[in-house]
């Protein structure tokens, strides 16, 4: 029998009954924490997209992106410099998509946002972007 055999036959003979107490509670223990932790990052993950929806549903905003940064002074938050000198703190999946020269476009309680290039127009639906569809309705 080779080493993998070996290996692969102890795995398979395993017995956590026969696993000293003491090793039974660390083992129930990492479990019961990469559990908690689990569940936990992903209701927070939830929370962070109702937020994220309702405070970028909001806002209004149009003109020529003209400076594309993240900003160092707000956690590395993707930026637009728009070319009144207003500035909008985005999220990744619309920061990515814009490019200096494009123009924007968001009308405050909707949930597109059009950004527009030389030979095309892109539409980003939030609702498909944040993965949250209990809208507000639209004025």
């Amino acid at each position: 029998m080779n080493s993998f055999e070996k290996i692969l036959t102890d795995i398979l003979d395993f017995d956590f009954k026969n696993l000293n107490p003491i090793y039974q509670g660390f083992f129930v223990m990492c479990f019961l924490a990469i559990f908690v932790s689990t569940c936990s990052y992903f209701s927070n993950d939830a929370k962070i997209s109702k937020d994220g929806y309702k405070e970028m549903s909001s806002k209004s905003f149009s003109g020529l992106i003209i400076k594309k940064y993240k900003d160092e002074h707000n956690h590395m938050t993707p930026t637009f410099k728009l070319k009144d000198s207003s500035e909008i703190y985005v999220y990744s999946f619309f920061w990515e998509k814009a490019e200096i020269g494009d123009s924007l476009s968001k009308k405050a309680n909707s949930r597109f946002i059009k950004i527009f290039k030389k030979d095309t127009t892109i539409v980003i639906d939030m609702n498909v972007a944040f993965k949250y569809h209990d809208t507000f309705p639209e004025k």
